[in-house]
């Protein structure tokens, strides 16, 4: 356990925000989370896990806690279905690429996506057709207040688009230590589902398309998923970056025929969650025709590849890069008549 006092955050956060915290408290244990709370119990209370889905705005005036739990561990399996408990600390991409190794499906077309399982689990991130929170079983958690250990069923936690109980009226309240995880076991048998997933997604299908033949294997869609990722998304080893920092909007059938006579080329894809009246749109797309790819104002722009991607030369503030996606809003708003909501948890 390790605790340090007015220390910068610059290396905790993908923007590289340099910004400083009363108090950093970095825990590998349950236990000494538990202790951490109770010493610093009248701090104002941030957890961070890879710091890839947050913006920091400002000085935090309290304690930061960073639950490094680690643990892959198969709890149960059968004929079909393979249950595996994740530490909250393990790295999300980490953790893919180990399960398509062992030839588990399910959580293949999330590859690189930044942060760790508990950061995800509560972002419910997703990819290609899968989320999170599809094969999500069970999470355990820690009552920040009473030290208590409990376990949620993820039907209990509103998982939805980018959306979760943990990222509202539970942010204060619960610490994520695990994840449990339903995945498929002979993934031979269901291969063929590929083609139909992909086909929801032209430029997939064309990379699979380009160096494996039907069936597709899992190994084959995380490889063409990489290949995607790698030609189109920023990396955060270069940028100071959260990596697509909109959800795409859902709007109704009305709305997206309405845009499309004046967006062109505008695609769709189901509203999982939704009734058929909704549909999802891209909103790099928007973004890109109102010329916002590769714009740069000061510090911050967008990256050339992807308009939904939000760069930096990791010397901006986090005011200058709230300013600047704050101007995006207002033009997507005012142009189209769509609200951007940020994937990104903004901290003021």
């Amino acid at each position: 356990m390790k605790i340090y006092k007015n220390t910068s955050l610059k290396k905790y956060n993908t923007f590289r925000v340099d910004v400083k915290t009363k108090y950093l408290a970095i825990a590998k244990t349950i236990e000494d989370i538990k202790k951490i709370l109770n010493e610093f119990k009248d701090e104002k209370l941030l957890i961070l896990g890879g710091g890839s889905n947050i913006l920091l705005t400002n000085d935090w005036n309290g304690l930061v806690l960073i639950p490094n739990l680690k643990g892959i561990n198969i709890v149960k399996e059968d004929k079909e279905y393979v249950y595996i408990e994740v530490g909250a600390g393990e790295i999300w991409d980490e953790f893919v690429r180990y399960c398509v190794k062992n030839d588990y499906a399910g959580i293949e077309n999330m590859v690189m996506i930044p942060g760790t399982v508990g950061g995800g689990t509560s972002q419910n991130i997703g990819a290609y057709g899968q989320e999170i929170s599809t094969i999500l079983t069970s999470i355990k958690v820690l009552d920040t207040k009473t030290k208590e250990e409990n376990t949620i069923k993820a039907k209990d936690c509103n998982y939805g688009y980018r959306k979760s109980n943990f990222k509202n009226i539970w942010k204060e309240r619960y610490l994520i230590t695990s994840s449990t995880f339903k995945l498929r076991k002979h993934t031979k048998e269901f291969e063929l589902s590929y083609h139909e997933r992909a086909g929801r997604y032209g430029s997939l299908k064309e990379e699979l398309d380009s160096f494996a033949k039907e069936p597709y294997s899992i190994q084959d869609v995380m490889e063409a998923i990489i290949r995607q990722r790698t030609k189109r998304l920023p990396s955060i080893e270069e940028y100071g970056t959260a990596g697509s920092f909109f959800a795409n909007p859902i709007v109704s059938v009305e709305k997206f025929n309405n845009l499309s006579k004046i967006v062109p080329n505008l695609q769709s894809y189901p509203a999982d969650g939704y009734s058929k009246e909704y549909l999802k749109i891209p909103a790099g797309r928007l973004l890109e025709e109102l010329a916002w790819k590769g714009k740069c104002i000061g510090n911050v722009s967008t990256f050339e590849r992807h308009a939904l991607c939000v760069v930096t030369n990791t010397e901006a503030s986090g005011k200058e890069i709230l300013n600047y996606i704050n101007q995006m809003q207002d033009d997507v708003k005012k142009n189209y008549g769509v609200e951007l909501k940020p994937e990104v948890n903004i901290i003021l």
